[in-house]
């Protein structure tokens, strides 16, 4: 289990409440460079835990360098990643206690949330579920869901393949994600819902998007649609050029900034391709 944390941690104390204290079980909890007037070092949430290991980084790079800290002292035969401010629900480990007799590389799982509005992070991946239940096409889970909290990985594929998190400011478990999905060969995706995603004001969800934030996402979708167009899986890209973008960037940072973010596209990648993907993730839209 590896937890990063920074700056909340009367949710980090939520989370680990959530957590079985088991000898079966080791809490990975990596501090990236919190804020002395935030956080009470002395009394740091698990720090006087037998079951819970506490690392204090001071780099600050993020939380994909700190889950790479956390990679580097798993033991377990299993990885699971947990977010500080989100927990698991009660019973959780006793499904995944059940499921994970299997031979497995990877268990999937679906998630709840303590949101009930439409754009909570919970409802897109409760929807990806639902459609496969329905239409049995598998790729809307494995490849259509880039985070690591709905997952249970067998560390040995990770570590195998030196499987790592990008460290960037945004979009930096997304590469992790669907690289293991792309050489997990034994896998099972289930409906039970484990772990619950909380939409907390001022996280990174509901941060205003800068041009800043917005080149940094579309960086990261480069890197994600070229591995679903190299597998045909337009519908599940992330659309990183679109009328909405283009009016949006002229709008609020000018001409400038939109030749400056087009022409990125352009030399990494092909802005053909980014539009051809958009237009499958269109016609996808349009199906459901």
């Amino acid at each position: 289990m590896i937890i990063p944390h920074k700056n909340t941690p009367e949710l980090l104390r939520r989370c680990l409440s959530s957590i079985p204290k088991r000898g079966d079980i080791q809490i990975i909890v990596i501090d990236d460079n919190s804020d002395l007037d935030k956080v009470d070092f002395y009394h740091f949430p698990g720090m006087d835990d037998e079951c819970v290991e506490v690392y204090l980084t001071k780099e600050g790079k993020g939380a994909g360098y700190a889950r790479n800290v956390g990679l580097k002292h798993a033991e377990g035969k299993w990885l699971l990643f947990a977010d500080a401010d989100d927990y698991y629900v009660d019973g959780a480990f006793d499904v995944l206690d059940k499921e994970l007799n299997e031979d497995l590389d990877v268990l999937y799982f679906n998630v709840t949330s303590n949101s009930t509005r439409k754009e909570a992070r919970a409802s897109c991946i409760a929807g990806k579920y639902e459609d496969y239940f329905k239409t049995k096409d598998d790729t809307l889970v494995k490849f259509g869901i880039w985070s690591p909290w709905n997952k249970c990985i067998f560390s040995k594929l990770v570590f195998d393949y030196g499987l790592v998190f990008d460290e960037v400011p945004v979009g930096n478990d997304a590469m992790f994600n669907l690289k293991m999905s792309g050489y997990a060969r034994k896998y099972k995706i289930i409906s039970e819902r484990l772990y619950c995603l909380t939409d907390t004001e001022g996280s990174i969800t509901f941060r205003r998007q800068t041009y800043d934030r917005m080149f940094n996402y579309m960086k990261v979708g480069i890197s994600i649609n070229q591995f679903l167009y190299e597998r045909k899986l337009y519908n599940l890209s992330i659309p990183i050029i679109s009328p909405y973008i283009i009016r949006k960037i002229i709008h609020d940072y000018g001409l400038k900034k939109l030749c400056n973010y087009i022409l990125y596209i352009h030399r990494k990648w092909s802005l053909i391709k980014a539009i051809r993907m958009y237009a499958g993730y269109l016609e996808a839209k349009k199906k459901i």
